[in-house]
C-alpha cells in the first residue's frame, strides 16, 4: 500500500515551517527527519520519502528561509539553525529522531547532534561539512563579499538555478564575478562544475527550484547562511591551549579581501594553506550516537581511486576537513557514492540503500 505524502504548515516557537510528511511508523520507532541543502527545498528528498515511509514516519521541512517556511530577516547562526531542529521536534512532540541532512542540511544536522545529542538517536550526513570549510569550496569565500553576493542573486537568481540543475548557459562569469563558473588557470574554481547533473533533474524539478529561489527572502537567507553562520577562523597549533589549537577569527571583510586578491583567491597565501574552521566553539564537542557519512568525489576526492567506490567504512583523512568527521563522531561509519554533490537526486538508489541499512542499525 502506498503511503500518502502530504504537506502542511506547523508553528514552532519562532517560525512557521512548511513540512512534508509520510508514513506511519511502528510503535516505539523514532521517526526520520530529512534536512535539505542549498539552494533547494524539501523537494530534494522526493526519491527517499516514499521508500523510507514504508518503514518509518518521515518528515521533511523546508529549512529557515527556503521554500514555504518563514523568512524573517534576522541574523542567522548555526545555533539558531540547530535550535530550529529542536523547536520543530518539540512542536511535533517527538522526543528523539533519526536525523538526516545533505549539504547545508548536514551542517544543521551535525550542529543539532553536537549541541542536543539526547534528541538525536542516529545521524546520517550526506556530502556535507561539520566544523571545517574546504579550500576548493570557493563559494564560501565569495559569500563574504558585500554587496556583491546580494547583487549577483538579484540579477541572476533564476539563471543561477537553471545553470546548476539544467546546465543552461550562464549569463555571468567565474571569479572574481562569481564562484559559479570556472576560470582558466585556477583548478579550484572548477570544483562545483565537475559533474553533469542534468540527468537527475526533470524540467519540473528545475522549475520548482527556480521558482522557490525567486523569492528575495531565499536570497537573503542564502547569503546569511554562508556569511554569518559560517564565521571563518584560521587554526594554529598551540600546545598551551586545550586541544592544541588556537583559533584566529577572520572578519567578513578580511575573507572578502582574499576573494578580491589581485591574483584571485587561488594565489592568496591564506587560501591553499588554511582550511577555515567555522565552528571553533564546538571543536570540543562529540556526538556519541551512531553516525554515517555518505560522500561523493566532490568532498572526499582522495577516496575514489580509479573511479571506484572506496571500501566501506573508509575514514576520511589527510586534511583538516576530512579529519573533522572522526574527530566529532567516534561511532562513525562511511559509504561512498559515485555521483556529483547532489547525491540523493543523482544517486537515489545508492542513497536509499545506505539510509535503509543505517537507519535500521544494519551498518
Amino acid at each position: 500500500m502506498t503511503n500518502p505524502i502530504t504537506t502542511r504548515r506547523i508553528q514552532t516557537r519562532g517560525l512557521t515551517f512548511e513540512l512534508t510528511e509520510a508514513g506511519v511508523g511502528r510503535p516505539n520507532e523514532d521517526p526520520v527527519l530529512l534536512l535539505h541543502g542549498f539552494p533547494q527545498t524539501s523537494h530534494m528528498w522526493r526519491h527517499q520519502i516514499p521508500v523510507l515511509a514504508e518503514q518509518y514516519k518521515v518528515y521533511a521541512p523546508d529549512t529557515r528561509g527556503y521554500g514555504g517556511t518563514d523568512k524573517p530577516r534576522i541574523r542567522v547562526t548555526r545555533d539558531v539553525l540547530a535550535r530550529d531542529v529542536v523547536d520543530l521536534l518539540d512542536a511535533l512532540e517527538i522526543p528523539r529522531v533519526r536525523l538526516v541532512g545533505h549539504d547545508w542540511g548536514g551542517i544543521i544536522a551535525a550542529a543539532a547532534a553536537l549541541k542536543y545529542p539526547d534528541r538525536i538517536s542516529r545521524l546520517c550526513l550526506i556530502d556535507t561539512l561539520v566544523s571545517v570549510w574546504i579550500t576548493w569550496g570557493i563559494h564560501g569565500y565569495w559569500f563574504k563579499c558585500e554587496p556583491e553576493a546580494e547583487q549577483f542573486f538579484e540579477r541572476h537568481h533564476r539563471a543561477f538555478i537553471r545553470s546548476v540543475f539544467a546546465n543552461e548557459a550562464r549569463p555571468y562569469g567565474g571569479p572574481p564575478e562569481s564562484p559559479w563558473a570556472p576560470v582558466d588557470g585556477a583548478a579550484g574554481s572548477h570544483a562545483l562544475a565537475e559533474f553533469d547533473m542534468t540527468k537527475a533533474f526533470t524540467p519540473a524539478d528545475v522549475d520548482h527550484y527556480a521558482d522557490a529561489f525567486a523569492d528575495p527572502g531565499a536570497w537573503f537567507h542564502a547569503v546569511e547562511y554562508y556569511r554569518h553562520a559560517l564565521p571563518f577562523h584560521v587554526a594554529r597549533p598551540d600546545p598551551s591551549v586545550r586541544g592544541g589549537l588556537a583559533f584566529e577569527f577572520r572578519s567578513n571583510p578580511q575573507v572578502a579581501a582574499m576573494w578580491k586578491h589581485p591574483g584571485l583567491l587561488f594565489s592568496h597565501p591564506d587560501w591553499a594553506t588554511n582550511f577555515m574552521v567555522f565552528a571553533p566553539e564546538d571543536w570540543h564537542l562529540r556526538y556519541p550516537g551512531p553516525t554515517c557519512y555518505l560522500f561523493s568525489p566532490f568532498l572526499v576526492p582522495q577516496a575514489f581511486e580509479d573511479g571506484k567506490l572506496p571500501p566501506d567504512d573508509y575514514i576520511p583523512s589527510g586534511n583538516p576537513y576530512a579529519d573533522s568527521f572522526a574527530h566529532h563522531f567516534p561511532d562513525l561509519r562511511t559509504r561512498g557514492a559515485l555521483s556529483g554533490h547532489f547525491i540523493p537526486e543523482e544517486a537515489p538508489e545508492r542513497t536509499n540503500e545506505v539510509l535503509l541499512a543505517f537507519l535500521a542499525g544494519r551498518i
